[in-house]
């Protein structure tokens, strides 16, 4: 089968590349994912999953309307991916508070309301200490306030992984594991990849490198996108960006709305434990838990539900995410070549914008443009100089 021709290899089993070959087999074309290790084992297996739409890079120029489509793609496609897999995604709607603490914080959450109540399908207010209370029992009474999201989204990311993949498969997709070692190339084309058998760990050296030809290759390799680089010749100005996530046991009432506070969350999710995190940090590719995130992640749930002191810690868990150098993802065709798409950086947003990401991908695969709004502003090329 190695050698057989493809329509499209897709180099990554995470939620970009699973998404991306399904969209594309669902156009009928014949599609290979090659995953160095196990398909979601990385940052789209172990992410929280809740989709910030209002905040982060881009939010609100240029990727507001970007956001948006990508949720409710999200919602779409939770039924679409049942209907062909039968793994049901979980994707529901939930309140969402982010609480303020000081006045500084206070008058920049609402100044940003004066934008955030205009925005289309989402209810957007401020709440006062006692309301906040009454929407989610478990906040700390001594919050100033907080701005409050009623139909913030919110998916089990490896559940979605998993979803996208045996959806792709069952649509003809071979998914298998290589690790992919370079490009096939004649002047700026894309012939296909090189690759070992077996997981990123662990190769000896010296083995026979494989090849596979395809009319197109997508480079959807997360953090490890900066070793495609020296394939494509351009900079792909990614790195990755450690997160570590606690999961919890707590004997009190679970958090039914979530709880957010300096970057940090908490909330009770479907498995019946309550997840808190996270953490931004810049370490490589160290993907070891710590103590030290562990406290930092305890003190800022505490801070947020201090009744959740005595909840028994059951799993710490850590990913990489794979942030762009302006934060925003990179999605498009490789500068310099025809036939060479990259799908990548999407930071701490990586589930949110996997729809509208993938989906833009595949379309301008097919197609040539794609209608994802916004997708202009993540071209791979304002990245290059001239």
């Amino acid at each position: 089968m190695a050698n057989e021709h493809r329509d499209v290899i897709v180099v990554g089993g995470g939620i970009i590349g699973c998404l991306t070959a399904y969209f594309l087999a669902r156009r009928g074309l014949k599609i290979a994912l090659l995953e160095a290790d196990a398909v979601g084992s990385h940052a789209s297996g172990f992410a929280f999953g809740e989709m910030g739409v209002l905040e982060g890079a881009g939010i609100p120029d240029p990727l507001l309307e970007f956001s948006l489509w990508s949720m409710s793609r999200h919602h779409t496609l939770s039924m679409e991916l049942k209907d062909v897999s039968g793994v049901d995604n979980q994707f529901q709607f939930g309140g969402r508070l982010k609480l303020a603490f000081n006045e500084s914080e206070a008058a920049s959450y609402q100044k940003q309301l004066e934008w955030q109540r205009e925005v289309k399908d989402l209810d957007v207010t401020w709440l006062e200490p006692r309301e906040v209370v009454e929407v989610e029992p478990q906040a700390n009474p001594a919050c100033l306030g907080g701005v409050y999201v009623q139909r913030a989204g919110a998916v089990e990311p490896y559940r979605l992984n998993l979803a996208a993949a045996q959806s792709a498969e069952k649509l003809g997709t071979e998914i298998l594991s290589r690790r992919v070692t370079g490009l096939l190339t004649e002047g700026g084309r894309c012939l296909g990849v090189t690759f070992h058998e077996g997981q990123r760990e662990g190769q000896r050296e010296g083995r026979q490198v494989g090849r596979m030809e395809a009319g197109a290759v997508v480079l959807a390799m997360g953090p490890w996108s900066q070793e495609a680089a020296a394939w494509c010749g351009i900079d792909i100005p990614v790195t990755p960006l450690k997160g570590q996530i606690l999961r919890l046991r707590e004997t009190s009432k679970p958090i039914l709305t979530s709880l957010h506070y300096g970057g940090s969350y908490v909330v009770t999710k479907p498995d019946g434990l309550t997840w808190a995190g996270t953490t931004e940090e810049e370490v490589g590719f160290n993907e070891d838990v710590t103590p030290e995130a562990r406290d930092k992640i305890m003190g800022d749930l505490l801070k947020m539900a201090p009744a959740l002191a005595s909840a028994e810690l059951v799993q710490q868990t850590a990913c990489l995410r794979p942030l762009s150098a302006d934060g925003l993802p990179i999605v498009g065709r490789v500068p310099g070549w025809q036939n060479l798409y990259i799908g990548t950086g999407a930071g701490r947003k990586g589930i949110l914008w996997s729809t509208g990401m993938s989906q833009g991908l595949a379309e301008l695969i097919l197609d040539g443009s794609s209608q994802v709004p916004g997708l202009e502003a993540l071209n791979p090329a304002r990245f290059q100089r001239d």
